[in-house]
């Protein structure tokens, strides 16, 4: 690829895109308060502040970056310097920083009190017009600078506002055809990960409320959003400690399924808590790194027979109930609340039981509402017996649209 298109590609800043029926101008698109930025090619004195600016500047143009070859799920990497911000093998490999306002931001990723900074870059593989865009955190940009595994942004990137550094999160306004994608990512050992889009109002979102609630002879572990955010609590059953109450969590979402994680604290005897949601609704709960394996588990599919479709932003939720009591509430003893998203029914789910806590004289039951804008619109009208009384702990469970 020439070079001159190449760094144009990547280096193309905020531009015109048209979104539905309206059109955002690059005015609109970057109406956040603008990032610190200094020219660092200028012969002038420079002030301490621009020179501790561009001093940071220059360790990312001359740094040591992780590149992925190829844009496919399991890409080899390859480590490279660049010079002056670039990279150039002809006709092999070509890499170059976007060194554009908007595309670069420091400030503290890891919660360490030491700045770090989030950069752009752009590669290109064999010639030809292929630009891929990766997104890199480099730590410590003050002292031992360390560029971690890179995230794919996608081809020729748009943005809609600035790269940000804020709450240990960096922030990507990115745009597409037909929508504003705002992208978080965080550290996660020797990489970024992307967190789930835990709210957003372009896209399908889970209400405030349990997102899943599991149970172990050991531990209860409630998974909650509060204002779009994740939240964790844990309780320990056997020192009866209420060991976790309302900890901020992240929510990291790959191909694999969604991740509700904090790492705890060892200064306030906080564990950490990681609990895992695969695509197929199946669950693994950890504590301080041990999977919790004492547990039992309903598992199932949720459909309806009339042949209509879900909006992304329709929300399942199951749960497993002891229903022994007439005259008395069910009780809940685990419960998974899903976004359909792309999804259509049949949607599979698990929910994650303590045994100790079955009854074998006790009726238990699934049961299964589907909620659009918070609105009951498919519910089950009969019961799915589960467990007990010779009854499976796998069930397929219809749910009947509910009179509007």
């Amino acid at each position: 690829m020439n070079k001159r298109v190449f760094l144009a590609l990547v280096g193309a800043g905020l531009v015109a895109a048209s979104l539905g029926s309206g059109v955002l101008t690059t005015e609109q698109a970057i109406a956040q308060t603008q990032p610190e930025w200094y020219n660092c090619l200028t012969r002038e004195v420079f002030t301490p502040k621009k020179q501790a600016w561009c001093d940071r500047w220059s360790t990312l143009q001359n740094g040591t970056y992780i590149v992925p070859l190829g844009f496919g799920p399991e890409p080899t990497f390859e480590t490279i310097t660049l010079e002056n911000g670039e990279y150039n093998r002809p006709d092999e490999l070509v890499v170059s920083l976007a060194n554009e306002p908007n595309w670069l931001a420091f400030g503290d990723i890891d919660s360490d009190g030491k700045d770090d900074a989030a950069v752009i870059f752009g590669v290109n593989q064999g010639g030809g017009t292929n630009l891929i865009t990766y997104l890199a955190a480099v730590m410590d940009i003050d002292g031992e600078a360390e560029a971690l595994g890179p995230v794919a942004l996608g081809e020729r990137i748009l943005l809609n506002g600035p790269t940000t550094i804020e709450n240990q999160r960096i922030n990507v306004a990115q745009l597409t055809q037909t929508e504003i994608i705002n992208r978080s990512f965080v550290t996660d050992g020797g990489s970024l990960s992307e967190l789930a889009q835990l709210p957003s109002p372009e896209r399908a979102e889970l209400p405030d409320g349990t997102v899943v609630f599991s149970q172990t002879p050991t531990y209860a572990v409630r998974v909650f959003t509060r204002d779009g955010l994740p939240y964790i609590n844990l309780f320990n059953k056997t020192s009866g400690q209420q060991e976790l109450n309302g900890v901020r969590a992240i929510a990291v979402s790959s191909v694999e399924g969604i991740v509700f994680m904090t790492s705890g604290s060892t200064a306030q005897n906080q564990p950490s808590v990681r609990v895992s949601i695969a695509p197929d609704g199946s669950q693994i709960f950890e504590v301080n790194d041990t999977v919790q394996t004492n547990s039992a588990s309903v598992t199932g599919t949720v459909t309806y027979l009339p042949r209509i479709a879900m909006p992304p932003n329709a929300v399942l939720e199951v749960s497993l109930l002891d229903v022994s009591r007439a005259d008395a509430p069910a009780v809940t003893l685990a419960s998974q609340a899903t976004v359909f998203g792309e999804r259509q029914v049949p949607l599979p789910f698990e929910l994650v039981y303590n045994p100790d806590q079955i009854d074998p004289r006790l009726s238990y039951a699934v049961q299964a509402r589907i909620l659009v804008d918070g609105e009951l619109r498919f519910i089950n009208t009969s019961r799915f017996a589960v467990i007990t009384q010779g009854n499976p702990t796998s069930v397929d469970v219809r749910v009947d649209p509910v009179s509007r």
